[in-house]
C-alpha cells in the first residue's frame, strides 16, 4: 500500500464558467486520383476505387491504393503459417524496396491459383483442394 498523500480534488473558483464544449468536426480527405468518398456511403468491394488514370499518376499513389480490395477468412492455422512464412520471406531476401506482407503473399497465392484454374473442380472445399493435389484439411469451418 502507497504512503503518498493523496492529492486534493480540483474544483473550478466560484462563479467561473466551464469552457464551452468542443464538437467533432472531420473534413473530408482527397487523395490524388481517387474519386471523393461520399460520406453518406460506404466503401463496399463492388465501390472500391480503381485508378485507371496515367503512369504518372501510379507513381503518385502509393501501390496498395491501386489495388482492389477484398476480405477473406483463413482459419487459424493458415494465418499463423501465413505470418511465419512471410517472417522467413523478409529474413531471406536481399532487395528490401518492396515491402512485403501477409497481404503481398495472398496475391501470390491467387496467381498460382489462377495459373492452375483449368484443373480445379469440385462442390466442395475439400474436393477443390484435391483437384489440385493439396491434401485434405480436418479444420475446415
Amino acid at each position: 500500500m502507497s504512503t503518498r498523500p493523496r492529492r486534493p480534488e480540483r474544483r473550478r473558483p466560484a462563479g467561473q464558467q466551464l469552457p464551452p464544449r468542443l464538437e467533432a468536426r472531420a473534413e473530408p480527405i482527397h487523395l490524388h486520383g481517387l474519386p471523393d468518398p461520399s460520406p453518406t456511403k460506404t466503401t463496399t468491394e463492388s465501390q472500391t476505387p480503381v485508378v485507371t488514370d496515367s503512369v504518372d499518376q501510379n507513381d503518385e499513389v502509393p501501390r496498395y491504393l491501386r489495388l482492389v480490395r477484398k476480405e477473406a477468412r483463413v482459419r487459424d492455422d493458415q494465418a499463423e503459417a501465413l505470418a511465419a512464412l512471410r517472417r522467413r520471406v523478409l529474413r531471406q531476401r536481399r532487395d528490401r524496396t518492396e515491402p512485403i506482407t501477409d497481404n503481398t503473399l495472398l496475391r501470390v497465392a491467387v496467381d498460382l491459383l489462377l495459373a492452375h484454374q483449368a484443373e480445379l473442380a469440385g462442390d466442395t472445399e475439400d474436393e477443390l483442394r484435391a483437384s489440385l493435389g493439396l491434401p485434405r484439411t480436418d479444420s475446415n469451418p
